[in-house]
Parts: structure tokens; sequence; C-alpha cells
């Protein structure tokens, strides 16, 4: 019996994949309902085929799946796929985690919300393939970010945005490993480096 692929090096190969150029913004808001019965996306191989690989309780389920990965993989649309190839297999070669790219982006995108948090994932990496940062760093991001209530992280841009952090936080974000607090008595809260990651690259 021939043996089912595995999501986490499917996921891998379609981040790699050539074809990332043509994903479309619009795309990624309605095409996923395209979803058909056997979950095969219609106009999308990419994400079809990997969605068609994951045994899924129900339809919902399915729906939702095949929305995160799309909005993750937009992310990473301009990005040439040398590039990426590049970034994935030195991080793979590397051996200091214990999982591949793929297994780890997977357990990512199936443990997040998919209100806003696929494309902050998604831009995060972006910025490690380009160097910009850190995989370690990606990795202690991408926690905060799946543990965080997602408007949490809209409320404390606004207020970085505006340069008035310390009026916008709430209990969400008092103990996020986002902020920094000023000493008692002073009126002063800046973002850590983590939280301008998250802020200024994954909220851009």
């Amino acid at each position: 019996m021939e043996k089912p692929e595995n999501p986490n090096k499917k996921l891998e190969l379609v981040i790699k994949d050539s074809d990332l150029p043509s994903l479309s913004k619009d795309f990624a808001e309605v095409a996923v309902d395209g979803i058909m019965d056997d979950g095969v996306l219609r106009d999308f191989p990419l994400v079809g085929g990997l969605i068609g690989v994951i045994k899924f309780g129900n339809s919902i389920n399915k729906y939702l799946s095949a929305k995160k990965i799309y909005k993750f993989l937009f992310e990473l649309h301009n990005i040439p796929q040398e590039q990426r190839i590049k970034k994935i297999d030195e991080i793979n070669n590397s051996k200091k985690y214990q999982s591949s790219v793929g297994e780890i982006i997977f357990e990512l995108l199936e443990r997040i919300e998919s209100e806003g948090k696929p494309e902050v994932v998604g831009r995060m990496f972006a910025a490690v393939i380009e160097e910009k940062i850190h995989f370690s760093d990606y990795l202690k991001c991408a926690h905060i970010v799946k543990n965080i209530f997602y408007y949490d992280l809209e409320t404390l841009k606004s207020g970085h945005e505006k340069g008035d952090i310390f009026t916008t936080f709430g209990d969400g974000l008092f103990d996020s490993g986002l902020i920094i607090i000023g000493t008692a008595g002073k009126r002063v809260t800046t973002l850590s480096d983590l939280g301008k990651i998250i802020i200024e690259i994954g909220m851009k």
C-alpha cells in the first residue's frame, strides 16, 4: 500500500514552490470557498494538494486550515524561490532545531486563530528568509502570537504608532513579553525587542 504523504514535508515543498509569485491578495479572501468535496482547491493546486493529504474531522476545519495556509504563503510571494530554498535548507541543515521548518510552520498554523495571525507569522517568516531576523527569535515571536488575543496586538500597534503604549496595554499584554514597563511610579512603557519584531514587522 502506498504510504500517505507527510503534510509537514508537503508544506515545506509548497513554501519553496516557484508558483508563489502568482498568489493574489483578493484570492486569499474568496477562493478558499472553492474547496471541493475531495479537499482540492479548484483554482489553487498548491494549497489544494496540501489540504488533500490532511485528515479533517469536518469541512469547517478544512476551510479554516486552507485559509490560514494561503494567507501565510501570500506573505512570502514576493521572495524569490532561490532565496526561500536557500534559507529553509540552511535552517534544516543546521540541526539546531528538533523539527524541520515545514513541521514547525505546519504545527504553528494548525494552532493559531485564523483571524489575522497567519499574516503576522507569515510576514515574520518572510523577514527570516530575508535575514532581517533570526529564526530563533521568530520561534519566540510566533509563540507569543499564538498565545495572545489578536486584537490586543491591534491595540498595541495603535498605541505604538501614536507613541503612547502606556494607555493601550491591558492585562492580556502585561505578561506577554511584548512590552517593557518602566520603574514604579513612572509612566513609561516601551516595546521589547520581540515586541518590535511582532509589531513593526508582523503587524506592518
